[in-house]
């Protein structure tokens, strides 16, 4: 194995290692004690955390994934570092997602990447966090700061197209294709149970509201406030 293959293979690992880091998780323990999983949607992302732990400390995270988990192996990747080559900077910015969305240390659950892709956007070609982060919150703002999921679904879902008008490589056009993918999937795949909420409602109807609002039930201060389940 050459010494660039050595390379890619550890930084691959290291990243999604890091992005797998639960910096919520912890930090939710030592602030308040709880086990964020088991509050509103019961997920570790920062939208979750800020509920039930508070906006000041969820300020921290937010840096430390946009520059920590998103950024930081990027960098290690390109030329700045090592040179391993767009592919692989595509490569490590996605392993990170992918263990920020699916974590080692949380039985393979996690947050929605939201945050680390901003750090994985700003490192491949930083207008591109201008225009992704712009479509969601002009949304977000337009809409009287309702549902900011449903404006970073739709953020994520014009990410590839951002990047093909932007006349960007195909890595990067790709890595836009990937992060809606796997957004798709952690919205369908790992929403908290909502028990006898959604008895009598349709396959069709839980998938909309998933894919579109990342929630299982209509109302969303009846999902975000939810107390602790045992």
């Amino acid at each position: 194995m050459s010494m660039d293959m050595l390379a890619t293979v550890l930084l691959i690992a290291g990243a999604y290692l890091l992005g797998a880091l639960p910096s919520s998780y912890y930090l939710a323990r030592l602030v308040k004690g709880i086990d964020i999983r088991k509050y509103g949607s019961g997920n570790v992302g920062i939208s979750n955390f800020a509920v039930h732990v508070g906006k000041r400390w969820a300020a921290p995270l937010v840096l430390f994934d946009i520059y920590g988990k998103g950024m930081l192996p990027v960098v290690i990747a390109s030329d700045k570092v090592l040179g391993l080559g767009l592919s692989v900077e595509v490569a490590a910015g996605f392993a990170s997602i992918l263990g920020h969305n699916w974590s080692i240390w949380l039985k393979l659950g996690g947050g929605r990447g939201m945050a680390t892709v901003l750090g994985v956007l700003a490192t491949l070609h930083y207008p591109l966090v201008f225009a992704y982060g712009a479509v969601a919150g002009i949304g977000w703002l337009a809409t009287r700061r309702k549902d900011s999921a449903v404006w970073w679904g739709i953020a994520a879902l014009l990410l590839p197209l951002i990047a093909f008008l932007m006349g960007k490589e195909i890595e990067v056009i790709g890595f836009g294709l990937g992060f809606l993918l796997i957004t798709t999937i952690k919205r369908l795949t790992s929403n908290r149970s909502t028990e006898g909420a959604v008895e009598n409602m349709s396959i069709g109807r839980l998938a909309w509201n998933r894919i579109v609002f990342d929630r299982d039930i209509s109302l969303r201060k009846d999902w975000v406030y939810r107390g602790p389940q045992s």
